[in-house]
């Protein structure tokens, strides 16, 4: 009997997952370097600029100029995805993002940090080919489980990083300790491109194939495709954009400025972060695909409205924090929004948008999006310097208008988009 219950149970897994093959599978698997690298790092990162000369005006600055070249180079990125395919681009830059790394082992200050960050950047051009391709990839009935298990089980390596990110810092100092941490990224970082380039398969019919001397002619036609993907967008989905263009404006606020916080306002040790860096995503696998599933269950409008439901009470919480178990207690909530929010977002513009457009449209709403950030970085750098509280206010604000905007203004299409 209970041999028959474990087959029953095998089947129905088998079934609930026969959707990740192919190019959906080569992506997590890639993933599973790529998540268990940044994961370490994302910890860690502003201290590290600050102990090679950056206070946090600098480092907010960094992030702009960062935010800057990757808005502008996602121009003909998404350009480039619908006209000359994804697999080319993917494959080609994810290496070049490796070898950026070398900039951040070896630098002698902050400025060799930015370089790398620039050349990483610029590199990135292949971001909307890989939104593309995901989107290609995935059945429109499984999306909601389908972008929860790009979040979740790439992140599965992941959850001892932050804590051994922590040890090293611990151990050798936030310089060194970043460098070696930095060095595990670079041959990550390898492997992973490696894998795209073995397994990765192209998904637009009759790609092109790319020739640089047509890429600056190719920036100009991309700046008038943003114009024309707007007109193109449904009135849902320009407020979606919006939303999430308003959203976009918190994200630097986080990523650049929380350990900044943590360290000097908290004050809790390197390893004690790196632990509730590594309960944060232990939750997030643990509530991944139950939440993921959700999304397809009761919707993606109700799920980002119930992941803002949670955010700003805990970034409340967050700036009350006195200890690593009220820190703890934040990040556990932070992570069951993150696993509601993300499927449901890439899970909505994939409902909303046609395949043929999903490139150019898909490129131009988040290209917009990191655009926003450019001046928010600087912004949160002054903020944080003027107080550290002061930056994430102003997030709970933003936070506020998205969900009216979500709330009052999006409605989910009846048929979606294969």
């Amino acid at each position: 009997m209970e041999l028959k219950l474990l087959r029953g149970l095998l089947k129905s897994i088998r079934k609930e997952f026969s959707f990740m093959q192919g190019n959906l599978l080569t992506l997590i698997v890639s993933w599973f370097f790529v998540f268990f690298t940044f994961s370490m790092t994302s910890s860690f990162e502003a201290p590290f600029f600050r102990a090679l000369g950056a206070p946090p005006t600098v480092i907010g600055f960094m992030g702009s100029i960062g935010a800057l070249v990757l808005g502008l180079i996602r121009i003909p990125g998404a350009y480039i995805a619908d006209k000359y395919g994804r697999r080319q681009i993917i494959v080609t830059m994810t290496f070049v993002v490796a070898f950026s790394f070398l900039f951040y082992i070896f630098a002698p200050d902050w400025r060799f940090v930015l370089v790398g960050m620039i050349i990483s950047n610029l590199a990135l051009i292949y971001q909307p080919a890989l939104d593309a391709i995901l989107a290609d990839s995935v059945p429109p009935e499984k999306r909601g489980m389908g972008y929860a298990a790009t979040n979740v089980i790439p992140n599965i390596p992941t959850i001892f990083a932050p804590a051994i990110a922590g040890f090293l810092v611990e151990t050798y100092g936030i310089e060194k300790g970043m460098r070696i941490v930095y060095t595990i990224i670079f041959f990550c970082m390898f492997t992973a491109a490696f894998i795209r380039m073995l397994f990765l398969r192209e998904t637009l019919e009759c790609p092109e194939k790319i020739k640089l001397k047509e890429l600056m002619d190719t920036f100009k036609e991309s700046l008038s495709s943003i114009a024309q993907a707007w007109r193109e967008m449904s009135t849902t989905l320009k407020f979606v954009a919006l939303a999430f263009l308003v959203s976009a404006f918190e994200e630097p606020m986080f990523r650049m400025f929380t350990s900044l916080y943590v360290f000097d306002v908290v004050k809790i040790s390197g390893i004690e972060w790196g632990f509730v860096n590594t309960a944060f995503v232990a939750t997030t696998i643990v509530l991944g695909f139950p939440l993921g599933k959700l999304v397809d269950k009761i919707g993606r409008k109700k799920s980002i409205l119930a992941a803002y439901a949670l955010f700003m009470p805990s970034t409340i919480l967050f700036l009350l924090a006195r200890n690593p178990h009220q820190l703890l207690i934040v990040y556990l909530l932070f992570a069951a929004g993150g696993c509601l929010i993300m499927p449901a977002y890439n899970a909505l513009l994939a409902d909303l948008i046609p395949r043929e457009k999903r490139g150019r449209i898909m490129g131009t709403i988040v290209t917009l999006n990191i655009l926003a950030t450019v001046p928010a970085s600087t912004l949160g750098g002054i903020l944080y310097e003027s107080a550290p509280a002061y930056p994430f206010i102003l997030t709970i604000i933003l936070g506020t208008v998205v969900s009216l905007i979500i709330l009052f203004a999006v409605k989910e299409p009846k048929k979606k988009e294969i």
